[in-house]
C-alpha cells in the first residue's frame, strides 16, 4: 500500500525508475555499513577487554613485587637484636647483621633511626650518594601505620621506599610496644629496575611524560604516590596489540564505495540527459536564472538552441527594466532637484528684489543703505555662483570640459583662494588657520590653476557651511618623492557619519538633516571637487566622526616645467608666468567697449571710469570693426561675444587683420568649458564672465596690458 502511494506521486517515469534504484543502492550500502560499524563495534570490544586484562596483570605484578620487599622490611623490623642496636648504636652489628641485605635483595639503600628519629646509620649502593632523604614527616606516619610504601624524588631520580617501625620479637603485629626505632629500604627506579620488570611481563615501561601514544598498544599508568598521597610521578607501562580489524574493514569500505560510486554514476547520466534540462528550463520560466541559461546552453543538441531564445529574451527585459529604473531615478533626482533649485534660486532672487525695492526709499539711513546693497551684492554672487555650478556639472556630463595648464605660483594662489574663502564667514565665530607642513615649497608648479582653485575653494565653503564655531584649518605640503601636492582641509563641525562618506560626493545629494537645509546648496560643491580632482590625475576623500568635525583630503600630481620636456609642455599648452614682464603701470589712454545691451555697458562704463579710463561705445560688431580701424587711440578692447549685425568672433578676426597686436578680451555670458575653449582657440587675449567683477575686471586689465607692454 505504501509503495501504491509512492509511485502516485511520481508522476515520471525518470522519477520511478531513480527511486526504485535508489531503494536497492542505499538497501546494500545499509548492509554494508552494518558490517562495517559491527565490525568497528567488535575491534573497540577486543581491544578494551584486552586493555583491561593487560591492566589487571601489570597491578599483579607489582602488588606481587611490592609484598617481598614489604615483607623483608616486616621481618626485619621485630628483632630484638634490632631493638638493641637502636639503643647501643653497635654499627660493626649492623654492618654485619643489616647491610648485608642490599646485595641479597639487590636495593640501593637502606637505613635506620632511633624512636626519636634521629640517624643511625645506612648502607648504600654507588647508584645512591645521597645520605639522608628520609623526610621526618615520616616518622609520625609509619608510628600509626606501622608500615608503609611510599616514593621520593632525591637527586639520583626517583626511588621506591618501604619503611616500618621496630620492635622485639615478642610483638609481631607491632601493637603491644612503641617503636624503639625505623628502618627504610630503597630501590632506585633506573633502567636496570625497568629491564626486570620488562622481562617479566614483556613490556616497555617509561616514565609518563603526557606525549605517548597508544597506537596498536595496550597501556597502563601507574601513579607514584609519596608519603602524603600526593602524586610526584608516573610510570607507563606499554605492550604491542596485534589484533587488526583492517583488511575486513577494508574490504566492507570498498564494497560500500563501489556500490555508492555506481549509484552516483547512473544518476549522473540519467540527469545530465534527461533531468537536468528539464530542471534549467523550469528555473528559468520561475526565477529567469542567467546562471541556469548558460548551463542549458552548453548542453548539446536542442536544448542549446533553447537556451540561447531564453538569453535573448532575458537581455531584452533586463535592458527595458534598467532603462524603466534609469528613467524613475532620473524622474526622482528631477524633482528633487527642480524643488532643491527653486528654493536656492528664489533665495538670493528673493534678497535682490526685496533689498532693491527698499533702497527707492529715499528715507533709509546711509548704513541700511549700505547693508542693502551688500546683501544684493553677496546675493548676486551666490545666484551666479549655483549657475556656475550647474554649467559646470553640465559640460562634465558631456565631456566638454578641457583642462588647462598653466604655469602659477602654488603658495600666493594658496593663501589668496584662503582669504576670499574667509570672506564667507564673517558672521561666524570662526578661527581661520593655514600652514605649510613641510617648508620649502616650489614656486612654480604647472597644473590647471582654475580648477585647482575651485577645488579648495569648495571645500573651505563646505566646512564654513557647517562649522558655527570652532576652526577651519587649511594644510598643505608637496611631496616630491611621490611626486604630489597635498591639500587637507579641517573644521571642527556638524561632522558627517561614516555611511555618507560615498553619498556626498554625488551630485544633488544633501544629507538629510536641518542643518543641511539651513546651509543651503544644491548638492553640487562636493560632487565637483571630486570631478575635477580625478581629472587632474589625483584622488579625494574624507574621514569624519559625527559632531566631532571633518577632514577632507586630496592631492593631485605634483608638475614642475624644469621637468618637462619641450613636447610635453607644447601639448598641456602650458604658459609660464615668467613670459609676463611687471612694468610700473601707468594711466589707460582709451578702452573700446563692445557691448549692445544698454544695461551691461553702463555697469561697465561706471566700472572702468572710477579709474578714470576714457571709454569709446560699439553697439554692434560692425562698429567696433569700424571704430577700431580708424581710432588709433584705442589700447584695449572689451568684446561682447553675442552681438547684432557682426558676432564677437567674426569682429576679432577683422580687427587683428589690420591691427595683430590689439589686446582684445572677451566678455561673455557663457561660461562653459566649450565656449572658453572656443574664445582662447580664436586668439582672444583672455575673457570674463557675466555678472563681472568689478576686482576681476580691474586685475584682468592691468595683467594684459602688462603682457603687451602697454602699462
Amino acid at each position: 500500500m505504501l509503495k501504491i502511494n509512492i509511485f502516485r506521486h511520481l508522476k515520471s517515469t525518470f522519477a520511478k525508475v531513480v527511486f526504485l534504484l535508489s531503494i536497492v543502492t542505499v538497501g546494500l550500502l545499509l548492509l554494508v555499513l552494518t558490517l562495517y560499524f559491527y565490525t568497528l563495534q567488535q575491534e573497540k570490544q577486543i581491544f578494551k577487554n584486552s586493555n583491561e586484562l593487560y591492566n589487571e596483570e601489570i597491578e599483579a605484578l607489582l602488588k606481587l613485587n611490592s609484598e617481598s620487599y614489604s615483607s623483608i622490611v616486616a621481618d626485619i623490623t621485630y628483632w630484638d637484636e634490632f631493638v638493641s642496636f637502636t639503643k647501643t648504636k653497635d654499627i660493626n652489628w649492623f654492618n654485619r647483621s643489616v647491610a648485608n641485605l642490599v646485595e641479597t635483595y639487590r636495593v640501593e639503600y637502606l637505613v635506620a633511626y632511633d624512636k626519636e628519629g634521629n640517624f643511625l646509620t645506612k648502607a648504600s649502593t654507588s647508584k645512591i650518594s645521597t645520605r639522608i632523604f628520609i623526610p621526618t614527616e615520616v616518622f609520625p606516619i609509619l608510628n600509626e601505620k606501622k608500615s608503609n610504601k611510599f616514593y621520593l624524588k632525591i637527586p639520583e631520580g626517583i626511588v621506591e621506599v618501604y619503611g616500618a617501625t621496630i620492635h622485639p620479637s615478642d610483638d609481631p603485629f607491632k601493637n603491644k610496644t612503641q617503636p624503639s626505632g625505623y628502618f627504610f629500604i630503597a630501590r632506585l627506579l633506573d633502567k636496570n629496575y625497568f629491564t626486570n620488570i620488562e622481562e617479566i611481563c614483556s613490556s616497555k615501561i617509561k616514565f609518563y611524560t603526557g606525549k605517548e601514544t597508544a597506537g596498536k598498544t595496550v597501556f597502563k599508568i601507574v601513579p607514584l604516590n609519596d608519603f602524603n598521597d600526593k602524586k610526584i610521578a608516573e610510570l607507563y607501562f606499554k605492550r604491542a596489540y596485534d589484533i587488526d580489524f583492517s583488511i575486513t574493514k577494508m574490504i566492507l569500505f570498498v564494497m560500500g564505495l563501489a556500490l555508492f560510486l555506481s549509484g552516483i554514476v547512473y544518476y549522473f547520466y540519467s540527469v545530465k540527459w534527461a533531468k537536468l534540462p528539464i530542471s534549467l528550463i523550469k528555473k528559468i520560466l520561475t526565477s529567469e536564472d542567467r546562471n541556469s541559461i548558460s548551463s542549458l546552453k552548453n548542453i548539446k543538441g536542442e536544448f542549446r538552441y533553447i537556451g540561447k531564445l531564453f538569453e535573448e529574451n532575458l537581455e531584452q527585459r533586463e535592458q527595458l527594466n534598467k532603462a524603466k529604473e534609469k528613467a524613475e531615478e532620473s524622474d526622482r533626482l528631477k524633482s528633487a532637484f527642480l524643488t532643491n533649485l527653486s528654493h536656492e534660486i528664489r533665495t538670493p532672487m528673493n534678497a535682490i528684489v526685496g533689498f532693491s525695492d527698499l533702497l527707492e526709499n529715499h528715507e533709509i539711513s546711509e548704513s541700511d543703505e549700505k547693508k542693502y546693497r551688500e546683501i544684493i551684492s553677496t546675493s548676486g554672487k551666490n545666484l551666479v555662483a549655483i549657475i556656475d555650478d550647474l554649467v559646470e556639472m553640465s559640460q562634465i556630463d558631456t565631456d566638454q570640459i578641457q583642462l588647462r595648464y598653466s604655469e602659477f605660483e602654488l603658495e600666493e594662489t594658496i593663501h589668496y583662494i584662503f582669504e576670499e574663502a574667509k570672506k564667507r564667514a564673517k558672521n561666524k565665530k570662526l578661527e581661520f588657520k593655514i600652514e605649510n607642513l613641510k617648508g620649502n615649497l616650489p614656486q612654480k608648479v604647472i597644473s590647471d590653476k582654475a580648477k585647482f582653485e575651485q577645488i579648495i575653494y569648495h571645500l573651505l565653503s563646505n566646512a564654513i557651511k557647517f562649522t558655527n564655531e570652532g576652526n577651519v584649518s587649511l594644510l598643505y605640503d608637496v611631496d616630491e618623492k611621490l611626486e604630489r601636492i597635498n591639500i587637507t582641509v579641517i573644521d571642527t563641525g556638524i561632522g558627517i557619519e561614516s555611511k555618507n562618506f560615498d553619498y556626498i560626493f554625488k551630485r544633488f545629494r544633501k544629507i538629510d538633516s536641518d542643518h543641511a537645509i539651513r546651509g543651503g546648496g544644491i548638492g553640487l560643491g562636493l560632487s565637483l571637487s571630486k570631478a575635477y580632482v580625478e581629472m587632474l590625475g589625483g584622488e579625494i576623500s574624507v574621514q569624519s566622526l559625527l559632531g566631532k568635525g571633518a577632514m577632507f583630503n586630496f592631492y593631485i600630481p605634483l608638475i614642475l616645467k624644469n621637468k618637462l620636456d619641450v613636447a610635453l609642455t607644447e601639448k598641456l599648452g602650458i604658459v609660464s608666468i615668467d613670459e609676463i614682464e611687471k612694468t610700473p603701470s601707468k594711466k589707460i589712454e582709451t578702452i573700446l567697449v563692445a557691448e549692445d545691451d544698454n544695461f551691461n555697458y553702463l555697469l561697465i562704463e561706471k566700472i572702468l571710469k572710477l579709474k578714470n579710463y576714457k571709454i569709446i561705445r560699439a553697439e554692434d560688431g560692425e562698429e567696433a570693426v569700424e571704430i577700431s580701424l580708424n581710432n588709433d587711440n584705442i589700447d584695449l578692447i572689451l568684446m561682447d561675444i553675442k552681438m547684432p549685425k557682426m558676432s564677437g568672433h567674426k569682429a576679432f578676426e577683422e580687427i587683428k587683420k589690420m591691427k595683430p597686436d590689439m589686446p582684445i578680451i572677451a566678455q561673455t555670458a557663457y561660461t562653459s568649458s566649450e565656449e572658453v575653449e572656443e574664445i582662447f582657440k580664436t586668439g582672444f587675449t583672455n575673457y570674463i564672465s557675466k555678472p563681472i567683477s568689478k576686482e576681476k575686471l580691474y586685475s584682468l586689465i592691468e595683467k594684459v596690458l602688462r603682457s603687451k607692454n602697454i602699462i
